[in-house]
């Protein structure tokens, strides 16, 4: 959000009067996307079939035609049945918006007594939409694609309490990279409310976020990823919150919160010969935060790095923030020599970055000294940049390939992009700190930043005039700044607004 500060000058050929004036902005503010709480997709489908019950719900899927939109009305609906998506392309699952109004709730994550729920929703069709809904409680995944399925897309859905993979995408055919592809994942929210799984037959605290086999073109893009962690005690100790594996490719994931999970990304797991298990992809723009004493130190010993890429060459992963408060060892790992023309740029953590087993990678600008004091509240995985790290701000190699950063603002708004997640930027109102006349001329003062640009505006009404730019794209100085606009003493009066430049 940009606020700004808005001043009065008056004056004529009689006496002129000053005063400061503070209002909001000027123009509505859209719904920025969050996880679970993004803007609502558009209703559109073939027929759009409205539901309020669970046997509603469950007669829509046992009627399903191509190019329906199941609209699901707000409640809470306790399946009977998984919904499946049997050879139904193009099909909508949906509440009408948010996340949290519709809520889908299995037998619980460790019930054996599933019954006829063991998924949320179940498909192997193409152009599958799941949006604006909550999952929770299921035995195994709470959404799961087979064979068949092609370019799903879920959107600020949240899944809550998962018996498996919260999310699966399954193979046709691993040895021939045949799976499903095309995937978008968005503003969703994967969480933990409590302890992991219990052993459902592979060990316990067999999970992940997301768990996708010979997977091609996928986006992971601002999920919030929270509390999946399971204890020393469990069979599985590095479980990846997001895992593309068994040769698998081209994956960006970015703009995603990882708080207090036992790996945040991996791409690729295994040392394969016959092929890649992960080839190309990029992460970057994501923050990664544990949670001091998260893992024992015995644990810790064993650790290896939160994002890691594996049998993975091409893999990118740029302009993250990691703060791992001693948990592992390694912010970033490249493993296997098959893990070549890779890189590590731009990176702030607390932790290095690790080459492992003859991998090979370009490190370049990684700050590995950060500390909590730097970030905004790394409590709650907020790692946004404060003013006051100045040995990140300003301080990276402006990379073609990352444009934006963690809130989608543009990369650099200074003289060089910032290191980490986080393009500095401040949403304070840059305040009018003063106003003069010069002769004619009205001299405004505004307090800037460093690196910021800003306007100043005027009207000559507050209410009815349109404002109209004086001066558009001031570079901040880090102090004030004063504005000339000429010729003010021919009108009886002028407002005045500065706004940090859109």
């Amino acid at each position: 959000m940009t606020l700004a500060s808005k001043s009065f000058l008056t004056g004529s050929r009689g006496p002129v009067m000053l005063a400061l004036v503070w209002m909001l902005p000027l123009g509505a503010i859209g719904q920025r996307a969050s996880p679970g709480d993004a803007p609502p997709l558009p209703v559109t489908g073939v027929r759009v079939v409205n539901v309020s019950t669970e046997p509603q719900l469950q007669s829509a899927m046992g009627n399903l035609l191509s190019g329906d939109t199941i609209l699901i009305a707000e409640g809470t609906y306790n399946l009977t049945s998984s919904l499946y998506v049997n050879g139904r392309n193009n099909v909508t699952i949906r509440g009408a918006a948010g996340s949290t109004n519709v809520v889908l709730v299995g037998r619980g994550m460790d019930n054996s007594s599933f019954g006829n729920v063991p998924f949320g929703i179940w498909s192997n069709s193409t152009n599958t939409t799941i949006a604006h809904l909550t999952i929770r409680d299921t035995w195994d995944n709470e959404i799961i694609f087979n064979a068949g399925a092609q370019s799903p897309h879920v959107y600020c859905v949240r899944l809550i309490n998962a018996g498996s993979q919260f999310l699966k995408s399954n193979p046709t055919d691993v040895n021939a990279g045949l799976g499903v592809n095309n995937g978008v994942v968005e503003y969703c929210w994967f969480e933990y409310t409590g302890s992991p799984p219990g052993d459902h037959g592979s060990g316990v605290g067999y999970f992940n976020g997301i768990s996708a086999h010979a997977a091609r073109n996928w986006t992971i893009r601002g999920n919030l990823f929270k509390n999946l962690h399971n204890p020393d005690t469990a069979a599985y100790l590095w479980n990846p919150a997001v895992l593309f594996w068994n040769h698998s490719a081209n994956t960006v994931t970015e703009q995603n919160m990882f708080l207090n999970v036992d790996r945040a990304v991996a791409y690729g797991l295994q040392n394969t010969t016959t092929f890649f298990d992960h080839a190309g992809g990029v992460i970057r723009n994501n923050f990664v935060c544990l949670r001091p004493g998260l893992m024992s130190a015995t644990r810790t010993a064993s650790s290896d790095g939160s994002l890691i890429a594996w049998n993975s060459p091409g893999t990118q992963i740029d302009h993250n923030s990691v703060l791992l408060n001693g948990n592992e060892f390694y912010a970033a790992e490249f493993r296997f020599a098959s893990s070549t023309n890779a890189t590590a740029r731009n990176n702030l953590s607390d932790a290095p970055v690790h080459l492992r087993d003859s991998a090979v990678a370009v490190l370049s600008s990684n700050l590995v000294t950060a500390a909590p004091g730097m970030f905004a509240n790394p409590g709650t995985g907020d790692l946004h940049l404060l003013a006051s790290a100045t040995n990140a701000i300003d301080r990276a190699a402006t990379l073609t390939t990352v444009t934006n950063d963690f809130d989608g603002d543009a990369r650099p708004r200074g003289a060089r992009s910032d290191i980490g997640a986080d393009e500095f930027t401040t949403n304070a109102p840059p305040p009018i700190t003063g106003m003069r006349l010069s002769g004619s001329n009205a001299l405004v003062s505004i307090l800037t930043f460093s690196g910021e640009s800003y306007d100043l505006l005027r009207a000559t009404d507050v209410v009815a005039s349109i404002w109209s730019v004086v001066a558009g794209g001031i570079a901040g100085s880090g102090g004030v700044i004063s504005v000339m606009d000429t010729n003010r003493t021919s009108q009886p009066q002028a407002f005045y607004s500065a706004r940090l430049s859109p």
